[in-house]
């Protein structure tokens, strides 16, 4: 669930950084022909690959009529396709794998060529034909390696590579070591990708979209032994993919084949095969002994041979994690348990037409998990159940020689039950701190009885069509339709008592938390403390549904120029309730084009160049905030009672302790969203500019080089005002009663009302080079080096736990200033070098079997941080200000920045290296049992990395005209380890086993 947003006093603000943490379609056969054979269909992206090239003669002259078939253990049956007067062919909708090609003419002999067909790519498979009847016999993988024959800055791994190398197996884990990204991302499991937000991306599971509808993590709608590819894409994305700013993650999963093949696998992990780092070892942290145990299995075949084929997979794990929680050094186990299946079976309905359905079901039960990342003693630990399931039904067809259809239909649904807290006694609220180091305490975060709900339902299809001329070249045209709605259900209560409580807590003599019963004791301060009251609605939903169009052309101009012309358009709308509240109703068209230059014309080198729009998704974290779907309306009071220690929690009353008595408290701001929140009618997502210049080579047949640069430009952000402009309104309940009167808060986007449309923005320009090579044949070496030259602006955009949030330029603008709330500077995931290098060395050893041999070097440059403080409170002069202009209220807190401005100060950079030992040996047929050994951070590396960053107002120095202190005070732990996420994780290792066939 999540915290509501919008907010830029420190009450909302620290409520968002507590942000959700928690939180059946089967069509026939008759629905999918009629999405089909309809002209304006389109699918989100590629699950299949093309292969595609030219037939010459021995002289260079183009060969029309010729014959291509091409055969795979991934593909029922066969296709062909034919030359056109210039030569050249397209297969396209190809499953990804390994492919047999062969050209066949009368008068030439036989060309037989072997090609590895991408996920989402295109390789290139060319053939010079002699005449007479002799068959050539070529092996070739990948005649013209796909990365560099694309426009699209792409990176593809698969699950060979994979199951060998130590890594991650999962979408989020394999994506995360590709270039063109990094995870220094508010919340876990997102990436940043060219310096976009990290909640706008687009994760896809055949052909699925799985991201949560918050924060664009991926839901694990996937079993990692049943992962068959993963493509990365970071640029130069075409137009057949939409809702994002970002990039895209593409996994496809197994299908089965025509012969019998399956897996067994047991991940084997201990807590206590992981060292301890500094931190950990100076608060004493032990780790419990207990072998956790994950079981994945897979297995599929025919049914029918070439004509029904079904593929099936399983995982079953029981998990214990010790860890430590920040500030306090407590250790705690948190338990995980969670079941996956899934059911996939393809068929054959007539030659060249295929239709799929799919079942995939993640169940998971948590257990004393602690609310939030920044959650900090044990009271704070709840247990909750996230069910979540995917359907879909996929067709694909090919309705003539040079006509091919897609269509798909799906359905995801994530819930959240459970989770959160059931007492309703005052002294079990939550409290987070104020002035401190972000710390949850003291009762678990939301409400367990109120439920939510994060689905989607998509509809897709498209059509392609392949048409040659013969004085400008070819051209795959491709067209086609997106129906996607996102839904959320739930009010999101924020507590079980209905309040939180802002407060921080008490420290001893040297700044360090004072424990009683593992529980930390809160210091209530007037005109400092707070209380946020939490009124939510339960049940409330939002349907948003974005209906996009594209159309793109792949036009091939001659051996030398290619082009991808491109353009995308999506119209959005939304309806919520209760109250049939409209929050979005807009649209945006999008170009993609692309060029491309072979100097050779042999696919050897390339220049290409690219200019695109993107259009950002349309998230219920911004595009509900006038409703109360996930958004529970809000009063926030300061308090005005006696200062004290409240000691006793969470048994302590209101009598104990005053701060508990919400009669204390003078109420300062209200937020409630269906009566002083609205949006602008105009009101849309951001665009994001793209242009990017790339080259390539081919290394020989054995690998390939490519550098890019990438340049970013983003605006247009949904923003908040409160301003004069936006107008007041007396707040009141369902009975009647009133709770005073405050400022409108109204979302739209700069320059809709005459301000400056570029008041706020987000520049990136970086490069990124990729390279891989098979030195020799059992030696495969593969790295890439991201490099940002600029990652800057005024807008972060998002926060811990807070996917799409505002930021303070609109809200009381004459007494904030930009040097002071909003700077310009390095953005949150700014990192000037990051490169991942690794490589497979395999020792075969006959009838004895294969050892591998995988290591991994990872390098980080240092990440930054501002000199900021938070909960700063308004001045004197700020008020009189307010005053004299008629304003009913003001902030109450915000983060202050000094004069070094955004994103100043670095912390440290570090490098790690993993090592990995697998071995198998074949024992019957195709089945060989194996073993696998996995060591991170080999040389225990503990440097520290990260460190405490608090500091305060220094009240006591200079001040500006607005009586805004410039100096600060560094906190007493400023430049420690107060986490043990500080440090590196001490030197693990793994162990694994299992069998496949």
């Amino acid at each position: 669930m999540d915290a509501p947003g919008g907010a830029c006093w420190r009450a909302v603000a620290a409520a968002r950084r507590r942000t959700n943490v928690r939180k059946t379609l089967v069509t026939g056969f008759s629905l999918i022909l009629a999405l089909t054979v309809a002209a304006d269909a389109l699918g989100q992206g590629r699950q299949t690959g093309t292969i595609s090239g030219t037939a010459v003669d021995a002289q260079g002259l183009s060969l029309p009529e010729v014959t291509i078939t091409v055969g795979s253990p991934s593909l029922q049956g066969t296709r062909t396709a034919i030359t056109d007067i210039n030569g050249n062919y397209s297969l396209p909708q190809l499953p990804p794998g390994e492919y047999s090609v062969v050209f066949v003419l009368s008068g030439f002999g036989d060309v037989e060529e072997t090609a590895t067909v991408p996920l989402g790519g295109e390789v290139g498979v060319n053939a010079v034909m002699a005449p007479g009847g002799v068959t050539e016999i070529v092996q070739v993988v990948g005649v013209v390696p796909a990365e560099i024959q694309t426009t699209e800055t792409a990176s593809n791994m698969v699950d060979d590579e994979v199951n060998v190398l130590p890594m991650g197996r999962t979408p989020f884990g394999i994506a995360a070591i590709q270039p063109g990204l990094n995870t220094n991302t508010p919340n876990a499991g997102q990436l940043a990708i060219n310096g976009a937000f990290a909640y706008d991306n687009v994760y896809l599971v055949d052909g699925v979209d799985t991201n949560d509808n918050l924060f664009g993590t991926s839901n694990a709608l996937y079993v990692a032994d049943a992962i068959e590819e993963t493509q990365v894409l970071t640029s130069g994305i075409s137009a057949e993919y939409g809702r994002f700013s970002g990039g895209v993650v593409n996994v496809i999963t197994n299908s089965g084949g025509n012969t019998f093949s399956g897996s067994w696998r047991t991940n084997y992990d201990n807590p206590t095969w992981e060292g301890l780092n500094p931190y950990e070892v100076e608060n004493e942290v032990e780790r419990t002994d207990i072998l956790n145990q994950t079981h994945e299995a897979t297995l599929g075949g025919p049914i029918v041979r070439d004509g029904l084929w079904f593929f099936t997979s399983y995982r079953r794990a029981r998990f214990t994690t010790s860890n430590s929680f920040a500030q306090t050094g407590i250790s705690f186990d948190e338990t995980n348990n969670n079941d996956r299946n899934q059911l996939k079976l393809t068929a054959t309905l007539a030659p060249g037409h295929t239709l799929s359905g799919q079942y995939m079901r993640n169940y998971t039960a948590r257990g004393d998990d602690p609310t939030f990342s920044f959650s900090i003693t044990p009271d704070t630990q709840n247990d909750a159940t996230r069910p979540n399931d995917l359907y879909v039904t996929t067709y694909r067809g090919s309705l003539s020689q040079n006509v091919f259809a897609e269509a798909q239909v799906s359905q995801k649904r994530f819930g959240f039950r459970g989770g959160g807290g059931t007492e309703t006694a005052i002294g079990y609220s939550p409290f987070t701190t104020l002035t401190q180091q972000l710390g949850h305490y003291n009762a678990p975060y939301f409400d367990a009885t109120d439920p939510e709900d994060r689905n989607n339902l998509q509809v897709t299809g498209n059509v392609t069509w392949y048409r040659a001329t013969e004085s400008f070249g070819s051209h795959n045209i491709k067209m086609g339709y997106e129906s996607y709605r996102s839904t959320r259900t739930g009010g999101n209560s924020q507590t079980s008592t209905g309040y939180v409580f802002d407060a921080d807590y008490l420290t001893d003599a040297n700044g360090d938390p004072v424990l009683e019963n593992n529980r930390l004791i809160p210091v209530f301060s007037p005109f400092y403390s707070l209380i946020e009251d939490w009124r939510a609605s339960r049940g409330a939903r939002i349907d948003i549904n974005t209906s996009s169009f594209f159309i793109n052309d792949n036009w091939a101009f001659n051996e030398h120029f290619s082009f991808n012309l491109g353009v995308r358009g999506e119209f959005v709308s939304s309806e919520a309730t209760p109250g049939d509240i409209t929050t979005v109703d807009t649209r945006a068209i999008v170009p993609r084009v692309a060029a491309s230059y072979d100097p050779l014309g042999d696919g050897r080198y390339s220049i290409q160049a690219t200019y695109s729009h993107y259009s950002g998704k349309y998230s219920e974290a911004q595009f509900a905030e006038n409703t109360n779907v996930g958004n529970p309306s809000l009063l926030l009071g300061v308090y005005l009672g006696p200062p004290h220690v409240c000691r006793g929690l969470p048994n302590a009353t209101a009598a104990d302790c005053p701060g508990l008595d919400p009669d204390n408290y003078f109420t300062v701001l209200g937020r409630f969203p269906t009566q002083n929140v609205f949006t602008d009618e105009r009101l849309n997502s951001p665009v994001t500019e793209e242009f990017t210049l790339s080259t390539g080579t081919a290394l020989g047949t054995r690998g390939y080089f490519q550098a890019t640069y990438v340049r970013r430009r983003s605006g247009s952000f949904v923003e908040d005002y409160q301003d004069l402009t936006t107008g007041t309104t007396t707040l009141m309940d369902d009975d009647g009663n009133q709770y005073g009167t405050f400022t409108n808060k109204v979302f739209r986007n700069p320059g809709d009302l005459g301000d400056d449309p570029d008041a706020l923005k987000r520049n990136y320009d970086g490069l990124q080079f990729e390279t891989r090579y098979q030195l020799f044949s059992d030696l495969l070496l593969n790295g890439s080096w991201t490099l940002q030259l600029r990652n800057e602006g005024n807008f972060d955009g998002e926060n811990t736990n807070q996917p799409g949030v505002s930021s303070t330029y609109g809200d009381w603008p004459e007494i904030t200033p930009a040097d002071r709330f909003y700077p310009w500077g390095r953005l949150d995931d700014y990192q000037k070098h990051r490169v991942r290098v690794w490589g497979i060395y395999t020792l075969g050893m006959g009838g004895f079997g294969d050892l591998d041999v995988g290591g991994f070097w990872r390098y980080d440059s240092a990440e930054n941080y501002s000199l900021a403080s938070s909960s700063f409170r308004r001045t004197s002069e700020q008020q009189a200000i307010l005053d004299e202009l008629g304003y009913v209220d003001g902030p109450s807190s915000r983060t202050l920045y000094y004069s070094a401005g955004r994103g100043s100060e670095l912390y440290n950079g570090v490098g790690r290296f993993d090592l990995s030992l697998h071995y198998d040996i074949p024992v019957w047929r195709n089945l060989r049992p194996w073993l696998k050994f996995e060591m991170y951070n080999v040389t225990n590396n503990d440097k520290l990395v990260f460190f405490n960053t608090t500091i305060r107002p220094d009240f006591s120095g200079p001040t500006d005209e607005l009586r805004i202190p410039t100096t600060y005070t560094e906190g007493d732990n400023f430049g420690e380890a107060t986490s043990a996420g500080h440090h590196p994780s001490a030197r693990s290792f793994l162990l694994s086993l299992g069998f496949r066939f």
